[in-house]
């Protein structure tokens, strides 16, 4: 209870606009928490889409390559299963013109079929050690420069039957030249008793018919086609043709290597089998379209953003200047009223609660300059004594506009409105505007007992409405009392002065019981609560100051009382106060019943 009391003092201290500025934070911060956590997310999900974009358009690369390969593969496998090709490349020839006749009968278009068929076999031959054969067209005599270079070197030092390799090797339009091949290199062996000379199939690819795969992917990424030393063959943002000059594509290329941006450089292996083992297909994604992406994507969400964000503003603005303007107008002219300047508030008052509030305190310092015009022309046509008695009525009005007690209550008002949605506002409202309206117009000096207690009630209600939980009062009324008339006001005073001064700095349950009862020939008032009391000395000090004449400017509420009691009841009533400090504090009154019918009766005894 006590760590509650201290939230809600500690909010009620802070001024309105920042606690509507707080609302407002508490409102844009989630809303550009998810217009960010959005835009990460949707990026992230583009990326993702593209990346897997991407990757179908490597797979696409790498599928088209492998076909050529494997179809290479295939014709290799073929040649090599061709046995007449092997028997007549496997025998010894006794001159030129022997072998010729074989060339022209059975070699000459043995292999000229293949790469007739297909476009992107540059060139189709065997090497072989027979140095029967004449080198020419698609059969050659292994030199010492053929072994020499790296692609028989590649062959003959391995156990595969199948080779893909990349390779420098003389550029045969411009022999002073190296020019880079990728070839599939096959032993052919498959006939044990054909072993006599050793034999190779050597199968070249267009580098040209490659570039044009890559072409396909050219708006997506630039691919890389990487050999098994990790060295860049081809790549499709550089330059390779058949009849180009010769260059060396050797820059080394990190395994799993990414990318600048977000997303990352995407690796695809060749394939499982031997003769593709090492090598890769690297495509690296074109930045520029990435980027425009996410940049369409910041501007969608920063318009979204905006929008989010302005309009929550623009309408924390329009209420808060709706509240802040007429509260202040209001907090202004109360702390006028303490100087005694009455001064009507005039701007639009507005239909929700705080109008009525200020439409209630015009109303209210409009009857009390009346009041106090009425006063001052009492003090020129009535005697001393009623000018007494209108001058104390006043002092007592006067008392009763507590600013203190407006603003708690406007205070506790704004609280409830923002916490519960207006939602327990009504009733207080009703109750403050009843209560103003009953204290402005009541022109009766003598009221019944029964509104005395309603109008009690109501301002015990606005004080449960201030402290909620901490704050009960109980009402004990003989209803054979209730038409009997006492003077107006005078029970209220003492509850509130209870309120004000017994129970304001109480900690724990605040209670108020108030009795009226009959006592033999007598009618009893009682106001007691369990406020912080008063020791003996200042008892006693009430006591001797209450019934002086001499004005100190204290205890105005119960010199009121006492006075007026004194007039209306040719001095025979009685007002005593009881204290047990922080127990109970008690006000009785003792009024006789004859005095109390006499009054009802209409004779008036002053």
């Amino acid at each position: 209870m006590n760590v509650k009391w201290k939230t809600s003092a500690l909010m009620d201290d802070i001024p309105l606009r920042y606690k509507f500025l707080i609302i407002l934070l508490g409102v844009l911060i989630p809303i550009i928490s998810i217009n960010t956590l959005f835009y990460l997310q949707t990026s992230k999900n583009a990326e993702t889409r593209e990346q897997e974009n991407l990757q179908i358009s490597v797979e696409r690369a790498g599928y088209d390559f492998m076909q050529m390969v494997n179809e290479c593969v295939a014709i290799g496998n073929t040649v090599a299963a061709d046995r007449t090709l092997n028997e007549m490349l496997d025998y010894n020839y006794a001159d030129y013109d022997e072998y010729y006749e074989n060339y022209d009968n059975v070699l000459r278009d043995r292999l000229r079929q293949y790469s007739n068929l297909h476009s992107y076999i540059l060139w189709l031959g065997v090497y072989t050690t027979n140095p029967t054969i004449q080198s020419g067209n698609s059969y050659f005599v292994l030199q010492d420069s053929d072994k020499n270079s790296e692609w028989y070197q590649k062959i003959a030092g391995s156990k595969e039957k199948v080779l893909l390799t990349s390779y420098l090797d003389t550029n045969p339009m411009y022999p002073n030249q190296k020019k880079v091949y990728i070839s599939i290199i096959r032993k052919m062996d498959n006939y044990p008793g054909l072993l006599k000379h050793t034999k190779y199939l050597r199968i070249d690819l267009r580098l040209d018919s490659l570039k044009e795969l890559f072409a396909k992917e050219r708006d997506y990424m630039t691919l890389k086609l990487i050999d098994d030393k990790n060295r860049i063959v081809l790549a499709s943002d550089q330059s390779h043709d058949d009849a180009g000059d010769s260059q060396l594509l050797s820059l080394p290329v990190e395994s799993g290597a990414s990318g600048n941006g977000a997303i990352k450089d995407i690796i695809r292996p060749l394939g499982p089998a031997n003769y593709t083992q090492g090598w890769n297909l690297v495509g690296t994604p074109e930045r520029k379209d990435i980027s425009g992406e996410l940049r369409h994507i910041l501007r969608f969400i920063l318009i979204l953003a905006l929008i989010t964000t302005l309009i929550p503003a623009i309408l924390f603005v329009v209420i808060l200047r709706s509240y802040n303007l007429r509260v202040k107008q209001l907090y202004k002219h109360m702390k006028l009223v303490n100087y005694e300047r009455f001064e009507t508030i005039h701007m639009y008052e507005g239909k929700d609660e705080i109008g009525g509030l200020l439409r209630s305190f015009n109303m209210m310092t409009e009857k009390i300059r009346n009041l106090i015009n009425d006063v001052y022309k009492l003090e020129i046509q009535k005697k001393d004594l009623e000018l007494e008695r209108v001058r104390a009525e006043l002092n007592y009005l006067q008392s009763q506009v507590d600013p203190h007690f407006l603003f708690n209550t406007l205070n506790a008002v704004l609280v409830i409105c923002k916490k519960y949605k207006y939602e327990q506002v009504t009733d207080i409202i009703r109750n403050l505007a009843q209560i103003l309206r009953r204290l402005l117009s009541w022109k009766d000096d003598l009221v019944t007992i029964e509104e005395e207690v309603m109008f009690i009630e109501m301002y015990l209600q606005i004080e449960k409405f201030r402290f909620q939980d901490r704050f009960s009062y109980e009402l004990d009324v003989d209803p054979g009392l209730m038409k009997y008339r006492i003077p107006k006001m005078s029970i209220q005073a003492l509850v509130e002065n209870s309120c004000k001064h017994g129970l304001q700095s109480v900690k724990g349950a605040r209670l108020i019981r108030i009795g009226i009862h009959r006592s033999y020939e007598d009618l009893i008032i009682t106001v007691e609560d369990n406020g912080i009391g008063m020791n003996k000395d200042k008892l006693d000090w009430i006591n001797r100051n209450l019934h002086s004449d001499d004005d100190t400017g204290k205890n105005i509420g119960l010199r009121n009382v006492y006075k007026r009691l004194k007039v209306y009841y040719d001095g025979q009533a009685k007002l005593v106060i009881e204290s047990d400090p922080y127990v109970r504090t008690a006000i009785v009154i003792q009024i006789p019943l004859n005095q109390v019918q006499a009054q009802a009766g209409g004779e008036i005894h002053v």
